[in-house]
């Protein structure tokens, strides 16, 4: 029998309203989302089959895990992009019947999906440090080569909660130096019209 306890741990969101990639990443964003189910068979509606969008939503969160679901022989996916065992097909849903094989199938599948979403979430964590490291570096003015890294940590540290979310001008080395100028300048001026 399917352990159902396993069932009430998922909240599946549905990913729609989307016209490109950008979009579909921007919704992972916006909804928080630990661990994705994409299918593979796209093209008719996006232009681009499931394995192309995993590929393009890895470049951006390389940690979250995605898994292709598919109607036709996971075989016949031979572009390379995702590994055979993130591979699934649709019927792994089809437990009707109470067919124990295929409920077994399904809680084992269940499973795969929490331990994913898990790690995740610890690497999201873990993530936090180096942030917080970087965000120290951009206090001091030495961010340099790491701001990319920077910016790509707070981009999904602030989608998920974890760091507060600011204006995307704040963000830049540019800012700081700006800041940092207005505020010596506040200082001499204070500084100045104490000894008057």
């Amino acid at each position: 029998m399917m352990n159902r306890h396993s069932l009430k741990e998922l909240e599946l969101v549905l990913i729609d309203d989307c016209e490109t990639k950008q979009d579909i990443l921007d919704k992972i964003y916006e909804k928080q989302i630990d661990v994705l189910l994409i299918d593979y068979k796209m093209v008719k509606n996006y232009g681009f089959n499931g394995t192309t969008l995993i590929n393009y939503i890895n470049d951006s969160m390389r940690d979250i895990q995605c898994f292709i679901m598919t109607a036709v022989d996971t075989e016949q996916i031979t572009d390379g992009l995702v590994a055979e065992r993130d591979k699934y097909s649709k019927s792994i849903f089809d437990t009707e019947g109470a067919d124990q094989k295929k409920e077994a199938e399904l809680s084992a599948f269940i499973q795969i999906l929490l331990e994913s979403a898990k790690v995740f979430q610890v690497r999201r964590q873990q993530k936090l440090g180096r942030y917080r490291e970087l965000l120290e570096k951009k206090h001091r003015g030495a961010l340099g080569a790491d701001e990319e890294e920077f910016l790509e940590l707070y981009k999904v540290l602030s989608s998920y909660g974890m760091v507060e979310k600011l204006p995307k001008n704040m963000l830049c080395s540019e800012f700081e130096d700006q800041l940092r100028r207005i505020l010596e300048l506040g200082s001499a001026i204070i500084t100045e019209h104490k000894t008057e």
